[in-house]
């Protein structure tokens, strides 16, 4: 197994990862709120885990990662009613159509993807368990509310004094709390299909016990790495660890990693302002992979702007790797150049990885290899790179496939991508191999302005030639 450095936002050290059960790290993500269909902020954090996930059993650990769905929640409730269905309803429509985004984006399944809704009884054991010991209280309205005084270091995520703290919970109904911090485990309701009976009442849980409990069922009471956008510090993943380690009596989660935030141009995804992109529509207009690559292409814990040719630049960016590829797979045809992975790149890969899973730095070793490889192209009959070729493609296949990208058949998808990419600079194939066949022929006619002339419109129009032995290949690259 790899030797694995992290950000412990707990700590706030730079540690190495030690599972509580050697050799098995054992991941909470938090979830979505389905209430809606997913958006590309939704990918971004699932995206950021998956890869954490695959490049943990890649460098040799089991994992169990729970990313759960939050299904009983106010929005849902509201939602549903503005929609004339049931909550119920609602949520499990929502549920599909993430399921069906994640997929489509290239996520692996979790290990397990609980619902609120089927984890009431272990919601309510818990409540019960706050209260026996205390650090929990019911109204005669039928709430319950978590006692942040009895938590000494109540704050130490969020690393903030208790007296600078408010709960911020979401819309708290009825119910006298003892003190404004304290917090709902257990909400009086009785809306149809996203209410259930407990010991005090008809009810729903509240928005962190939730989680808490799902945690405990699928992971125990201790685990080694809670994950989730950095928005959720204050006041859920706070109150997670407060009333966690209160009805357990054991610490919560070793380590907390969150992701940073998304925006676009500059500006946080709004319906308003026309920039609230759904994963279903992003596909409708680029491959899967473009996105993965626009988000892994930043550390997991910075913000990312996607700026105007963000996605261009990506597409293009795709059009290189599976070009480099297409060409190496042939030249190790040719010469049936054998296939185990090429060390060096594996290795370079693992040192971006174990430092923090830095995928930034990662693709900067990928490009850096690949590089290597188009340089090896200038003598592609040369036994060396024939040799080489093989290995090459194999571990660039191998380390992309852990970030989820390079897994499409090269000669394919060059083609795609050149297709989905016309659609950005207004032409068709048609039009752009007319005009390499009129610069070829200007060019046997020695009319090399002409040619040069061909060659500076289509560049202006984003189109790229590529002289070789084997003639004229063309790709699109982005417009500045």
């Amino acid at each position: 197994m790899r030797p694995i450095k992290l950000q412990n936002n707990l700590t706030r050290k730079y540690e190495l990862l030690k599972p509580l059960e050697p050799g098995h790290v054992k991941i909470y993500g938090c979830g979505v709120t389905p209430y809606d269909h997913s958006h590309i902020g939704h990918a971004m954090q699932a995206i950021f885990f998956d890869v954490i996930r695959r490049y943990l059993e890649f460098a040799g650990y089991r994992v169990t990662y729970v990313r759960n769905y939050t299904d009983v929640d106010d929005k849902i409730i509201n939602r549903a009613q503005q929609s004339g269905i049931s909550p119920r309803k609602l949520a499990d429509d929502m549920m599909a159509s993430t399921d069906e985004d994640m997929k489509a984006i290239g996520n692996l399944l979790p290990t397990h993807s609980p619902r609120v809704s089927q984890t009431i009884p272990q919601i309510i054991a818990m409540t019960q368990d706050l209260i026996k010991n205390g650090a929990a209280y019911a109204t005669k309205d039928g709430d319950v509310f978590y006692r942040v005084s009895k938590k000494e270091d109540y704050g130490k995520l969020s690393n903030t004094k208790v007296e600078n703290l408010r709960t911020g919970t979401r819309d708290i109904a009825g119910g006298a709390k003892e003190d404004e911090l304290d917090f709902a485990l257990w909400k009086a309701d009785t809306t149809p299909d996203a209410s259930w009976d407990s010991p005090w009442g008809r009810g729903r849980p509240g928005w962190h016990i939730e989680c808490s409990a799902m945690a405990k069922e699928f992971l125990g009471a201790s685990f080694d790495i809670h994950g989730g956008g950095r928005d959720l510090i204050f006041p859920h993943h706070e109150n997670e660890i407060a009333q966690s380690e209160s009805a357990n009596q054991a610490p919560f989660a070793t380590c907390w990693m969150h992701n940073g935030l998304l925006t676009i141009e500059k500006q946080k995804m709004s319906k308003s302002l026309g920039n609230h992109l759904l994963i279903k529509d992003f596909l409708k207009d680029w491959p899967a992979e473009v996105l993965r690559t626009a988000i892994i292409q930043q550390h997991y814990a910075s913000n990312i702007d996607f700026a105007r040719d963000t996605f261009s630049n990506c597409l293009n960016r795709l059009v290189y790797y599976y070009r480099t590829l297409r060409e190496l797979d042939a030249i190790a045809r040719s010469g049936n150049s054998v296939s185990n992975p090429d060390p060096v790149v594996v290795e370079d890969f693992h040192k971006a990885m174990s430092d923090d899973f830095n995928t930034a730095n990662a693709l900067a070793e990928i490009n850096k290899h690949f590089k290597r490889a188009n340089e090896l192209f200038k003598k592609r009959t040369a036994p060396a790179t024939i040799a080489a070729a093989g290995p090459l493609a194999t571990a660039l296949r191998q380390v992309g496939g852990v970030l989820g990208i390079l897994q499409n058949d090269p000669v394919q998808f060059v083609e795609t991508l050149k297709d989905r990419a016309l659609k950005e600079v207004g032409m068709n194939r048609g039009q752009i191999e007319q005009l390499v066949k009129d610069r070829a022929t200007a060019r046997a006619n020695k009319d090399f302005a002409a040619a040069d002339n061909i060659r500076k419109d289509l560049s202006s129009k984003g189109i790229e030639l590529m002289d070789g032995t084997d003639g004229t290949e063309w790709t699109v690259v982005p417009k500045e």
